[in-house]
Parts: C-alpha cells; structure tokens; sequence
C-alpha cells in the first residue's frame, strides 16, 4: 500500500464513523418514538424497551453503513479538490483512476463488513426483537387509565369508578367496583381507598355487597385491605417463535426454500429474500463509484453540487430497490433483477462518471 493509499484512507474514516453514528441516530430516533408510544399509551416496560432498542442496532447499522460510506467519499474527494490536493496529485503523475482505488477498496471493505453483520448478526437479533415484541407487548394487555368521575375497565373481570383521584400519588378514594356474573346482579365493592400495585389492585378499608337474583341482599364482607390479581397477559408465553425468512442466514433460508419448493408452494418472496441479502449490502460500493467522480469540481461549489447530486441518487436507490422488492414478490420480474437492478445501475453510472474523471 502506498503513502497516498494511507493518506487518502485516513481521510476516509473520520467522516464514515461520524455518518454512521449520525445515520444510526436518525433512524434509532424514528425506533425510539415508537418505543415512546408503547412506553406512554401500553405500558410497556422500560427493560422490554431496551431490549427492543439494542436488538434493533444491528439493522440499524446495516442500513446506515452505504449512507455513511457515501458521505466519507463525499467529504474525502470533496475537500481534497476544493484544496487543490487534487490538482497537486494529478500534476505529480497520478491520474484518478489510481486515486480511485483506495476509495473503491474501502467501499468494497463497507461492503464485505456490511454483508457479514447482515448475515451472521441481523437475522438473530430481528429474531430476538420480534419475540421480545410478541411476548412482551402484543400478549401483554395495557395498564387501564385511571381517571375520576368516570367508568373505566379494571380488568376483563370488572369495572370500577373513582370518585377522588390523586395523580401524582397514583391513589384512587372513594372506590366503587362492578363485579358482572351470569344471570345475576353485579357484586358491588364499596373500598375508602386503591391503587395499582404489584401486577393488581389493592383496595382499602371497603366492603363487598353479593345480591340475589331478586336484587335482595345475600350476603357482605368487610375488609380492612384486599388485593385483587391482574393477569397482564393475553396468553402463555412462546419462547420458540417460528422463524421468519427475515430471520434466517442465507443457508437456512437456501434450506427453507428448497423445502417450500418440494411441498409445490411458491417461494418468490423467499427468493426475492435471499437476494436482498447479498446485493444491498454491497450498496456501499456501487455508491463510492457514483460519489467520488461527482464530488470532484472547482472549489465548493461543485462539491456542493456533487453532494446534492449524490444524495438525490442514494434516495433514488432505495425507492429503486423498493420497487424491485414489491415487483419480484409479486413475480413481474425475477428475484435476482428485482434487488440487483439498482446496483448495476448505479455501477454501470458511476464506471462510466469515472472514465470520463480518469480523462
């Protein structure tokens, strides 16, 4: 490796590691509201939060790594022609084709170092996210809302009104609860005092009044506390959750494919799938060959140009891909068009943007 490899190469990682920490942010911002939601509106454990966030960063990753990479180059060739670095070097003999090469080398590296965290990491950790949501937020009922004056649900067993409510203290006075059975008046509790208290209700100094059929009563309890238990699920937990093709490396789901196949089902979403896995990651290298012979111009201007140009082309990219997806799902074109298109479009581009650099 020469000096001016080196050199060009240490340009390249600062700007990639503040892209990449910089598009993770975003689009964790957009994983983290939604967590905000399930944290507000479902109540959802701040520890089940948490997981959900960490078991999402690996995908995260993987899909910022190509803007980050885009960035580096971007920034990298950018500066070294507004600085006449560029002039200096080609003056020198080295025309830009052999400048290019470490610039492709590391967008090859971002691609190779991409592919194996989507393959050895991101599957088990969707895993891990999706089964952490089934189990801890689909099959966990919602906190009931407690407010005064008003009839709300205290659980599938009853329904309860508040007549006094301290919010900040969480305590409800002045409790009435509904009891609802069969064929017969409704069991009415009459407590002083309540709140919500490890996974139930505990009500103080109250007493429960059972009716007759006739509306007579039959029989009443006093008590100085009872607690009453909520079941905060819809179902048993599953702890070995199908998996999904998402969730799988690429040789368990070549596996999964040629079980599908021999049952004569379709698979084209499978292989749609299996090719997804390979041609976005190596995303980070088609796009070093658009950015760096787009960011070469005459002072800033141009690589401000440069970096418009190359931004509108990634955006392009991903609706490109999106498209492929949703056409090879639905079999209008074969699996391996439907992801690899947008690369070898941007490949083909950016060869021939960097032939006319080199001249």
């Amino acid at each position: 490796m020469r000096l001016l490899d080196r050199y060009i190469l240490r340009q390249l990682f600062g700007p990639f590691w503040f892209g990449l920490l910089l598009f993770s942010t975003l689009w964790m911002v957009n994983i983290l509201m939604k967590m905000i939601d399930l944290f507000v509106i479902k109540g959802v454990a701040p520890a089940t939060i948490a997981k959900i966030f960490v078991y999402s960063m690996p995908v995260v990753v993987t899909t910022a790594a190509p803007m980050a990479v885009l960035l580096a180059v971007l920034v990298t060739v950018g500066r070294l022609s507004s600085d006449s670095e560029l002039t200096a070097i080609k003056a020198s003999g080295v025309g830009f084709g052999r400048i290019a090469v470490p610039l492709v080398g590391f967008g090859l590296a971002a691609s190779l170092g991409t592919m194996a965290i989507h393959e050895f990491v991101v599957p088990r950790a969707n895993y891990l996210r999706e089964q952490t949501t089934l189990n801890e937020v689909v099959l966990v009922k919602p906190l009931p809302r407690i407010a005064k004056d008003v009839f709300f649900e205290g659980s599938k067993e009853f329904t309860m009104f508040v007549r006094h409510y301290e919010q900040r203290r969480e305590k409800m006075q002045d409790v009435t609860i509904f009891q609802f059975q069969d064929n017969t008046f409704p069991r009415i509790t009459e407590a002083s005092a309540g709140k919500m208290a490890d996974g139930g209700w505990e009500f103080m100094k109250g007493r429960t009044h059972a009716l007759a059929k006739d509306g007579a009563l039959r029989d009443e309890i006093t008590f100085g506390r009872w607690f009453y238990p909520v079941d905060p699920r819809y179902a048993e937990r599953i702890d070995q959750k199908p998996v999904a093709p998402r969730e799988m490396s690429m040789s368990q789901l070549r596996q999964y494919i040629r079980d599908t196949e021999a049952r004569g089902a379709d698979a084209k979403k499978e292989w749609v799938e299996l090719y997804f896995k390979t041609a976005f990651p190596m995303a980070s290298l088609f796009l070093t060959l658009m950015a760096a012979p787009l960011a070469i111009g005459r002072g800033r201007s141009g690589t401000s140009l440069g970096i418009g140009l190359s931004i509108l082309i990634m955006f392009v990219y991903y609706i490109l891909l999106g498209m492929g997806r949703t056409m090879g799902d639905s079999g209008y074109i074969h699996p391996a068009v439907a992801t690899w298109l947008p690369n070898l479009l941007l490949g083909g581009t950016g060869a021939w943007l960097l032939h006319r650099a080199t001249r």
